[in-house]
C-alpha cells in the first residue's frame, strides 16, 4: 500500500465525508501540479564524519550557486535549503529553450557537544562541506580502587 493510499484511509476516518473528501482532492491537486511543472525536492546525499574536535558534514550539491544556498540553525536543528534555476536559449534555424528548476531541502539535528556559534560552511566545485566544532570533553580521571 502506497503512502498516498494510507493517507485517504486516515483523512476518511477523522474527518466527516465533504471536508475529507476535499482534502484528498486537494492533495491530488498540488501533486498533480507538482508532477507536472516537474518541481521536486532533489536527492540531497551526504556523508558525516566524527573526529574528536569536530563533526564533517559533505554533501553533493551540483550546480548550485553559494549565493543560492542557505543555511539555518533553529532550536539544534540544522537546515540546509538550495534551489538551482537554469534557463538556456538558443537562436538559430530553430529556436530552442530550456528551463530546469530544483531544489534541496534537507536538515539535520545537532549532537549536544556541537559549538553552533563557530559552525562554517564553504561550497565549493558543487561540494558542500559544514564544519561543526565540537565542545570538550571534559577529560576523564580513572583510578583503581584497591579490593582488600
Amino acid at each position: 500500500m502506497n503512502q498516498a493510499n494510507i493517507f485517504c484511509g486516515l483523512v476518511s476516518k477523522f474527518f466527516p465525508s465533504g471536508l475529507g473528501n476535499a482534502l484528498m482532492q486537494a492533495t491530488k491537486n498540488i501533486n498533480n501540479l507538482f508532477d507536472t511543472m516537474n518541481i521536486t525536492p532533489w536527492s540531497l546525499s551526504g556523508h558525516i564524519k566524527e573526529k574528536d574536535e569536530h563533526y564533517k558534514l559533505r554533501y553533493n550539491m551540483p550546480g548550485i550557486a553559494k549565493e543560492d544556498v542557505k543555511i539555518t540553525i533553529d532550536n539544534g536543528l540544522l537546515r540546509i535549503k538550495g534551489e538551482h534555476k537554469e534557463e538556456n536559449e538558443e537562436n538559430g534555424d530553430d529556436y530552442w529553450s530550456l528551463s530546469t528548476y530544483g531544489y534541496y531541502n534537507s536538515s539535520i539535528v545537532l549532537p549536544n557537544d556541537a559549538k553552533v556559534d563557530e559552525i562554517k560552511a564553504e561550497l565549493k566545485d558543487g561540494v558542500l562541506i559544514v564544519t561543526i566544532p565540537r565542545t570538550e570533553k571534559p577529560k576523564k580521571d580513572v583510578k583503581q580502587v584497591i579490593v582488600h
